[in-house]
């Protein structure tokens, strides 16, 4: 009895989500020999859109992706949109990544504060509020189209696209602030489309001069469908700390620290730091950083070094983040403050 085509294309579509899929794993969480700290979750390989996981940003990424509680800059709108509270100037950023196996990854993100509109009150005292704008794109073209026998010859290629759109605002006071993202994602496999909608949900409390405590939720929502297959969104709970050393005219260090609880896998943290130095007319910065989450037995996994350079409003940065036997990433953005 042959099988019917309605049922064909579905089970077609299902190897399609599912090599894309375990590509995507490779950089979110390709490692099978991590340190076990914690029992591992029996949630492990539960959710789907896992480019969600992917954090964005050469400068977070030198510092191992420890900046939940920094969340200085426009990169707040991913890792605690709370941030965006203090952002006084409009800052425009974008990032490039080339990964392995032709995976691209792009990311660019504004932050609005009101007060430079004259939307925000106008006196300094008065409550401070942000906008931001995002988008993420993970890419791959290239992959091979095959029949129902798993020995037959390709019938072409086809790519798959993930996008994610954001739209933030936050608010509150130098002392505590909050913020938001309301989000679409939007999958894209060969012509077969998911879609759902998201949030995240932010918090950082000034605890001293030089200590911020942070913490949320991220990717909370619905469930992306593929036909008849859906899978939940990765969400994570996350608490986070930073703490600036030595803050001076010329010199600061910052160092970092989050700990994340993913609905789909156990607990892991992020380390970092970022020393930053002012010259006459520019400033620059080095930066390391470890993460558990990409730890691996094998070679450097796990660790991130990296660095900056910043002229006027205008800033560059690169990271190096290398995945063991999968190979090395470099990871560029540009920041540019009007």
């Amino acid at each position: 009895m042959k099988e019917r085509p309605k049922n064909l294309q579905a089970r077609r579509i299902a190897r399609m989500a599912a090599a894309f899929a375990v590509m995507i794993t490779l950089i979110t969480d390709h490692s099978t020999t991590r340190p076990l700290l914690y029992a591992a979750s029996s949630n492990v390989g539960t959710s789907g859109a896992q480019f969600l996981k992917i954090p964005p940003g050469a400068r977070p990424a030198g510092m191992g992706s420890a900046f939940s509680a920094v969340a200085d800059d426009v990169h707040a709108i991913y890792y605690n949109p709370a941030g965006l509270a203090a952002v006084s100037q409009v800052q425009l950023t974008g990032m490039h990544n080339s990964y392995f196996q032709g995976l691209n990854y792009e990311f660019a993100a504004i932050a609005l504060p009101l007060s430079r509109f004259g939307w925000d009150g106008d006196t300094e005292d008065s409550g401070k509020g942000t906008l931001g704008l995002a988008v993420y794109n993970l890419s791959v073209s290239g992959i091979e189209r095959r029949g129902n026998a798993e020995t037959a010859a390709p019938l072409g290629t086809f790519g798959a696209d993930d996008f994610a759109y954001a739209l933030s605002y936050a608010g509150g006071s130098e002392r505590f602030a909050w913020g938001a993202n309301l989000k679409f994602i939007q999958q894209t496999i060969d012509s077969v489309k998911a879609g759902t909608l998201a949030a995240d949900l932010g918090a950082l409390y000034g605890a001293g001069e030089n200590l911020k405590l942070g913490a949320g939720v991220r990717h909370l929502g619905g469930k992306p469908k593929f036909r008849q297959e859906s899978d939940p969104l990765p969400m994570l709970g996350f608490l986070a700390a930073s703490y600036r050393l030595a803050p001076g005219a010329q010199d600061s260090l910052t160092l970092g620290l989050d700990l994340l609880l993913p609905r789909d896998n156990r607990l892991t943290y992020n380390v970092g730091s970022e020393y930053l130095h002012r010259f006459a007319s520019m400033e620059g910065a080095l930066r390391a950083g470890y993460s558990s989450q990409n730890a691996d037995a094998d070679g450097l996994a796990g660790f991130s070094m990296g660095g900056g350079l910043g002229f006027r409003n205008v800033g560059f940065d690169f990271a190096w983040v290398p995945f063991g036997d999968l190979g090395d990433t470099f990871r560029y953005s540009l920041i540019v403050k009007f």
